[in-house]
């Protein structure tokens, strides 16, 4: 699903006029447009013309690597790649190679995934409209809890009874960075337990609950435990971090929407069908006792 959603979300930059060029990648294209009014011709081949959209679609199966690249660095290079598939599959025509069933069953899955992309973004695409984006957008603004940011140090213990310890201590006026340093196994000890500035996603869930929860200038009263061992947590401050702006989020809130989006169309095809699936261990027993 994640390669549909790619092309997809490629495919509405290029509609929008954004610096992505190509029709359904990250393709660098450098002012060539993705698609022409009039197809355009780079050559033939045996009087068959070969088309710049064939180079395009050629272009977006480029590795990561190449496709930031402008596309006159490799123009030269897929025009001479697809000659020879032509050439080759030609030849294979002549030698009655698609009639394999192997390779039959390889060309259907290949025109089905093509087709199956081209109806899902179609499909997807209707619904990424500009209010659809502005309405995420808007949702994203309102949800401040995303964007909040702790600053935070712990004192990392082995036990809980010497986590009690800690907090005994800092309830009888103890200095915490003075703590951290003598008592704390964490890496962090030596610099007073200080973690600095993280947001939601950065810890791991225990941890993250208790900072969050903390009003600045607190810490934590009772200890926290993860699979590192017993924490005792200070925060010093708390803060909502702004928004960007929506052009900057675009990208982001297309990439969700498309996702979502194709998510429910899948579902929606699925509830329609009648899907029997074996289990996975007893295709496996099959498979083997064929090969023996």
């Amino acid at each position: 699903m994640r390669t549909i959603i790619t092309k997809i979300n490629a495919q509405l930059s290029a509609a929008k006029g954004l610096a992505l060029c190509s029709m359904v990648s990250a393709v660098v294209l450098c002012g060539v447009p993705a698609h022409a009014n009039e197809p355009i011709s780079v050559g033939t081949v045996n009087g068959k013309h070969i088309w710049l959209d064939q180079v395009l679609r050629a272009a977006e199966r480029l590795p990561e690597e190449f496709q930031r690249a402008p596309l006159e660095n490799y123009y030269s290079q897929l025009v001479a790649d697809i000659i020879d598939s032509q050439l080759a599959a030609s030849a294979a025509r002549d030698e009655d190679y698609h009639q394999k069933q192997d390779v039959a069953a390889a060309m259907q899955m290949a025109a089905n995934r093509v087709l199956a992309e081209s109806w899902l973004g179609e499909k997807v695409r209707a619904e990424i409209t500009e209010g659809a984006v502005q309405n995420a957008y808007d949702k994203y603004v309102a949800d401040t809890a995303s964007r909040q940011q702790v600053t935070a140090a712990h004192i990392l213990v082995e036990t809980e009874d010497d986590a009690k310890e800690v907090i005994t201590a800092l309830n009888g006026g103890a200095d915490f960075a003075t703590l951290a340093k003598e008592k704390s196994t964490g890496p962090s000890g030596p610099n007073g337990g200080a973690l600095g500035t993280f947001g939601r996603g950065q810890m791991v869930p225990a941890f993250e609950a208790a900072a969050f929860a903390l009003d600045a200038g607190t810490y934590s009263q009772t200890p926290v435990q993860t699979q590192f061992g017993w924490h005792v947590i200070k925060v010093d401050a708390k803060e909502i971090t702004a928004a960007p702006d929506l052009d900057a989020m675009r990208p982001q809130l297309t990439n969700n929407l498309s996702t979502q989006a194709l998510a429910r169309v899948l579902e929606e095809l699925r509830a329609k069908q009648d899907i029997k699936l074996r289990d996975f261990a007893d295709v496996r027993k099959d498979a083997m006792t064929a090969s023996q």
